[in-house]
């Protein structure tokens, strides 16, 4: 008996030692439904994990937490008690890890209040599909158009991912081909 019990102490361990697997950020952090005091950040995980944004006014001092509980690889947090228009910096990880972003290209900026009147810079593409120069060169050309302004708005107007719109065309189109927009538009 006490060896069976040796056994299942040494199996336990083993078993937990195994699903420790390392973490990674494999789509995003990509952001969706801003509002005056509110945004949703969404990213994915190659092993599922419980999901923490912590934001703050500057990389490298991020301190309000927003976590969820719930084991995903999809993971979408909903930041909440934000001021208008104003810019946050935030990372993306787990309860135990950061994984993505505290840095100077991982920020958001709230919607300002409604009637606000102010230019809105907006990044408006379609038919956008296929991978490869094409897309690369409109998205460069943009970019470059932009020197280093800030996008209020980047709306996808539809087709997406060619040619059977699956989770890996949308992964290449998407978020390979505009990460670093994604992350703060």
């Amino acid at each position: 008996t006490r060896r069976h019990l040796t056994l299942g102490v040494l199996l336990g361990a083993l078993l937990a030692a195994g699903s420790a697997q390392a973490q990674t950020v494999t789509r995003g952090p990509y952001l969706q439904i801003p509002t005056p005091n509110s945004i949703i950040v969404r990213w994915r995980t190659d092993v599922p994990t419980d999901s923490r944004v912590v934001i703050g006014a500057a990389p490298g001092s991020l301190s309000t937490t927003f976590d969820d509980a719930a084991s995903t690889v999809e993971h979408e947090v909903k930041v909440t008690g934000l001021a208008a228009d104003t810019r946050y910096y935030y990372s993306v990880g787990s309860t135990t890890a950061a994984l993505s972003g505290d840095d100077a290209s991982t920020y958001f900026r709230t919607s300002p209040t409604p009637g606000t009147v102010r230019p809105v810079r907006a990044w408006v593409i379609g038919d956008a599909g296929f991978t490869g120069a094409d897309l690369n060169a409109v998205r460069d050309a943009y970019t470059a158009f932009n020197a280093g302004n800030d996008t209020d708005l980047f709306l996808l107007l539809g087709d997406n991912a060619y040619t059977f719109a699956t989770d890996a065309e949308y992964q290449a189109a998407v978020f390979d081909a505009h990460g670093p927009l994604l992350r703060k538009v």
